[in-house]
């Protein structure tokens, strides 16, 4: 049975689910507000964050609220995020590098996604701690998670796995917008 997640040994993760690529340490850029956040992952390029993967700037970006949802395993709390098999609840040094203490606190994320017919900048946070999502003003500080589209030849070797498992390829439309 495939793998929820694939740890590509280059600094990022497969979600073999949704076919996204995502940065390995879910921490690498601390907290930060809506904007910094949004320009540290836009920025994100290989030789960053443990990187070897021939990223470049531009490649990364926030998830949207339907992206976190799409993390979120609520089979799960404390936090809401299965490990790499997809059997059971993440913990430490498991797929994910986190390097922050087990506190609901230290589980925030920004999102992409702006909460709707706000007159100031209110954007979703997804905390994963508890797996729900929140409204919060830009201003605020939370962790930043990039993550990517996968290039040709990585989408080409998921293919070829789910393939192997029977299982169809994610269909989904480009993530970080050029």
């Amino acid at each position: 049975m495939l793998n929820r997640y694939i740890d590509n040994k280059n600094g990022t993760v497969t979600d073999t689910k949704t076919g996204l690529i995502w940065l390995k340490d879910a921490n690498c850029f601390g907290k930060q507000d809506w904007i910094n956040a949004t320009r540290s992952a836009a920025q994100l390029a290989d030789g960053q964050c443990g990187l070897s993967d021939g990223s470049k700037a531009d490649n990364w970006c926030l998830p949207t609220l339907k992206e976190w949802e799409e993390m979120v395993d609520r089979r799960y709390a404390d936090p809401a995020l299965s490990n790499a098999a997809g059997t059971g609840r993440w913990q430490p040094n498991d797929i994910f590098d986190r390097n922050s203490p087990d506190n609901s606190n230290d589980w925030k994320y920004w999102s992409s996604t702006p909460k709707v017919n706000c007159p100031r900048i209110i954007m979703w946070v997804m905390h994963l701690w508890e797996g729900g999502c929140l409204c919060h003003h830009g201003e605020n500080k939370y962790l930043v998670w990039p993550l990517r589209d996968p290039t040709d030849k990585e989408r080409k070797l998921l293919s070829d796995l789910l393939f192997k498992e029977s299982l169809p390829p994610p269909d989904r439309e480009k993530v970080c917008k050029e």
